[in-house]
């Protein structure tokens, strides 16, 4: 695939309903393999903005198969990759070489037990809200992680519960721009909405 004139080799499950169709019934399926449209809404934001991450430590959460934390290495940042599947950070690692890159720090990590003390400029995210019972411990990871002056870049394939997210940041002394763009998909292009969120006293830049 190509962003911004970036080309980007990533191993991805192409036909999920030939995934799910193979898989046992009793199977946990690999959401983390497969590229969401939410992932390809914030890599193509950050191309056009690279100065959001470029020389900065970045902490890319659920990281799945990695396009956005590549994306911001490619850019210039320092990027640590998160995720509680060690598939899935295998597959980050895997789809780094393919592109030729040095694959990123890793953190092997369940959101619900953060035991991470570092502190991060810009934390991405993709596609993470979708579990209304995962927003308090994602909120508590995004204060615990993200630096002062940080901010957290968020992608929801405009669902309820990203909107709802929303609010709940807002309700915790987070600051907010939110806007949206239009991903070509199939069936039909997706609408997806982007956050952009600094936690009570930082500085929020509106383009």
């Amino acid at each position: 695939m190509c962003i911004a004139g970036m080309e980007f080799r990533l191993l991805v499950v192409r036909d999920v309903g030939a995934l799910l169709a193979a898989l046992p019934g009793d199977a946990e399926i690999p959401y983390w393999a497969i590229l969401w449209e939410s992932a390809i809404a914030l890599a193509e934001w950050l191309a056009e903005h690279p100065e959001w991450v470029r020389g900065k430590r970045v902490l890319e959460l659920g990281a799945g198969v990695g396009l956005c934390g590549l994306m911001a290495q490619r850019l210039g940042a320092q990027v640590v990759q998160s995720d509680y599947q060690p598939d899935a950070l295998a597959l980050c690692a895997y789809n780094a070489r393919l592109n030729g890159l040095e694959p990123p720090a890793q953190l092997l990590m369940d959101w619900r037990d953060w035991q991470h003390a570092e502190r991060y400029e810009v934390i991405l995210g993709s596609d993470l809200v979708y579990d209304r019972a995962l927003h308090a411990p994602l909120l508590r990871v995004l204060e615990r992680a993200l630096a002062p002056t940080g901010v957290a870049l968020l992608a929801d394939p405009w669902r309820d519960a990203g909107w709802e997210f929303a609010d709940k940041l807002l309700a915790s002394g987070w600051r907010l721009n939110l806007d949206s763009r239009i991903v070509s998909a199939q069936p039909q292009p997706r609408e997806v909405l982007l956050i952009q969120g600094v936690f009570r006293n930082g500085l929020l830049a509106t383009d």
